[in-house]
């Protein structure tokens, strides 16, 4: 599928026009994302639906094919795919930091170099995640380093 991003000015109301063939389950969920509350998101734990609020997000992780949202105490499920979360959350704040993970910069207490190139990221609920070291560079640079 063929995506365009125009950037407009500031004054200007922003919106998104979707041509589609036909309205599937993929279209369908990118409108319902684009429709959300841009602060929220839906997980899914114990076949319960909850609203979070993005802010309170540590990461997402894609697991077998399956999605998950990490809180500091908490874990949910998410019906959508990695690529689809990234596409909504805020690009100052989260940041792809493997291929099967989205991290919030926000929620990042140390940053130690490892091997190869990566980093060991602790978490401010002292969780460990890795950091790719295709995605390094971008990291040092919105934390300034």
């Amino acid at each position: 599928m063929k995506v365009e991003v125009k950037l407009i000015d500031s004054t200007m109301e922003e919106s998104a026009l979707i041509n589609v063939h036909s309205l599937g389950e993929n279209i369908s969920m990118a409108i319902e994302l684009l429709e959300n509350n841009k602060n929220n998101i839906i997980g899914i734990k114990d076949g319960k639906s909850y609203v979070i609020d993005i802010t309170k997000i540590y990461y997402i992780e894609a697991i077998d094919n399956k999605t998950f949202i990490y809180l500091k105490d908490d874990v949910y499920e998410s019906k959508y795919k990695l690529y689809e979360l990234e596409n909504v959350l805020d690009r100052a704040k989260f940041l792809r930091c493997s291929k099967s993970m989205i991290c919030n910069i926000r929620k990042i207490k140390i940053v130690k170099t490892s091997l190869n190139g990566r980093l060991d990221a602790t978490m401010l609920n002292d969780e460990q995640i890795v950091i790719s070291r295709s995605y390094v560079k971008e990291l040092k640079k919105m934390l300034g380093m």
